[in-house]
């Protein structure tokens, strides 16, 4: 970049976001819709109190991030359980206004993660500076670390995510168990079992667990049939 380089389009992501205990792609969401309510202003959409709204219907959300409607919709639910929007019908068949909140003060707070209490002052690299708590410094696009964001969809820092199945060898995070609810609703639990199953009594490991159970469940769906005894030759992986 120099002094005079264009940025491309980019979404508002207010900093708050990075210790939200919300799902990261709830997260995502969040500043699309803040997005779109910047535009809603410029149209002057407003209602008789003079709020800003957005009508923004659940298929069209799910085109423009490239998810699943149920998935939308799961993280909607989830922004609007934390008060971060507001959903008000308008009548039959029409879809719903979007109202955006802005949090301020102790409605932050109340968002950041829990684990936030236990950390204490972040840890920061010997410069010769004091450390100082996360909320009350800017942080540096180039110096995120771990305690940053929650898992590597944004940040590219990866954590570990929970222990999933009956041996505890399934690796999924929220937002791919989420993904695999949509897509799979009635049999995405079977299919962590089988793989849990599956790698306790073989030993093998996969890179990508979720890819595994997407990868298995499309080949059972174009083959018509159910959750599958799967079988690989030694040294498979993907």
């Amino acid at each position: 970049m120099t002094a005079d380089s264009k940025l491309p389009p980019y979404l508002p992501y207010p900093r708050f976001l990075m210790e939200a205990d919300l799902t990261q792609f709830s997260k995502l969401l969040y500043a699309v819709l803040l997005d779109r309510a910047n535009l809603s202003l410029a149209n002057g959409w407003q209602d008789d109190e003079g709020q800003i709204y957005i009508v923004f219907p659940i298929c069209k959300i799910a085109n423009a991030v490239d998810r699943s409607p149920m998935t939308v919709k799961n993280a909607l639910t989830e922004l609007e359980t934390a008060g971060l929007i507001e959903r008000r019908r308008q009548g039959f068949s029409l879809p719903n206004r979007i109202y955006v909140k802005i949090p301020d003060g102790q409605d932050i707070v109340l968002l950041t993660d829990r684990k936030l209490s236990h950390r204490g002052k972040e840890t920061c690299p010997t410069d010769g500076q004091k450390a100082v708590p996360m909320m009350d410094r800017k942080l540096s696009p180039n110096n995120m670390s771990n305690n940053n964001l929650r898992n590597s969809n944004l940040s590219g820092v990866r954590e570990h995510p929970p222990a999933r199945g009956r041996y505890g060898n399934v690796f999924l995070t929220e937002a791919e168990v989420a993904e695999l609810q949509a897509d799979f609703p009635s049999v995405w639990q079977e299919y962590i079992e089988r793989l849990s199953e599956y790698m306790a009594s073989t030993g093998k490991t996969y890179k990508s667990h979720a890819a595994t159970i997407r990868r298995w469940a499309k080949e059972d769906r174009r083959k018509g049939k159910g959750v599958s005894d799967y079988s690989c030759k030694e040294g498979e992986s993907l």
